[in-house]
């Protein structure tokens, strides 16, 4: 996705870089207190040191907004991060009584630049599910001037949306409800927008070693998806795909 900044009398293209990332786990240790800004007891500095060290790394290699996966954070809120906002959403808090379970947990991490288009368009955000979370945002504004002269028609939008979704070993109506509700929000985004989908969608995607050293030999006689992955992936796959592709 390509926006324009104005530099002089001419503009600039700038990319929005994106990236997805399975950080295994956002908790300090095993046994931190329930970690959910409306209802915790550990200190900022513990919740905050490993999202500090994840923005960090992520402003090194350049990336504008991030998906995360495998927080293993309680709750759906946004968190500061640095110069930047982190748009997350878990499983709902415990109550005392119930057992603590840390699983899933998604969010987006969004620069200071990306912020501001996020907060230009309204601050637009669902907390899905503690494997579906989205984000909407304004790149450039109806009325604004084209590059080549005239003015934008309407808003320009991207919907970010992140995911992470079960296992090969889930129950079968657990990754069903995944799928259907991701096929709900995408059906959701309006068709004007440019849709960007990140995340950990817990596919094997099979290596093709076993076929010729021809690229177009390892494609013939594939059957189905093996076609483009045999094509896209060449010897760098992992075992056979599973049942998630």
């Amino acid at each position: 996705m390509v926006t324009t900044r104005r530099t002089g009398k001419t503009k600039a293209k700038r990319t929005l870089v994106t990236a997805t990332w399975n950080v295994r786990s956002l908790v300090k240790d095993a046994g931190d207190a329930k970690i959910c800004r409306k209802n915790r007891n550990v200190s900022d500095t513990a919740v905050d040191r490993k999202l500090d060290f994840l923005v960090e790394e992520l402003g090194r290699f350049g990336v504008d907004v991030a998906g995360i996966q495998e927080t293993k954070w309680f709750g759906s809120d946004v968190w500061p991060a640095g110069s930047g906002t982190l748009l997350h959403s878990g499983r709902p808090l415990p109550l005392e009584s119930e057992p603590g379970r840390r699983n899933e947990g998604v969010g987006i991490l969004m620069n200071s630049a990306v912020t501001g288009m996020w907060k230009s368009g309204g601050e637009q955000w669902i907390a899905v599910s503690s494997g579906i979370v989205t984000a909407r945002l304004l790149v450039a504004k109806r009325g604004d001037k084209l590059p080549g002269g005239g003015k934008r028609h309407a808003d320009s939008c991207v919907s970010i949306v992140n995911v992470y979704a079960p296992t090969s070993k889930a129950p079968p109506n657990v990754r069903r409800k995944f799928f259907d509700d991701l096929q709900r929000v995408v059906d959701s985004i309006p068709s004007r927008d440019v849709l960007v989908v990140l995340g950990d969608l817990n596919a094997c995607v099979w290596s093709s070693t076993d076929y010729a050293d021809s690229a177009v030999s390892r494609i013939d006689g594939m059957p189905g998806d093996e076609q483009m992955w045999g094509c896209v992936l060449g010897q760098f796959g992992l075992g056979n795909c599973n049942r998630a592709g």
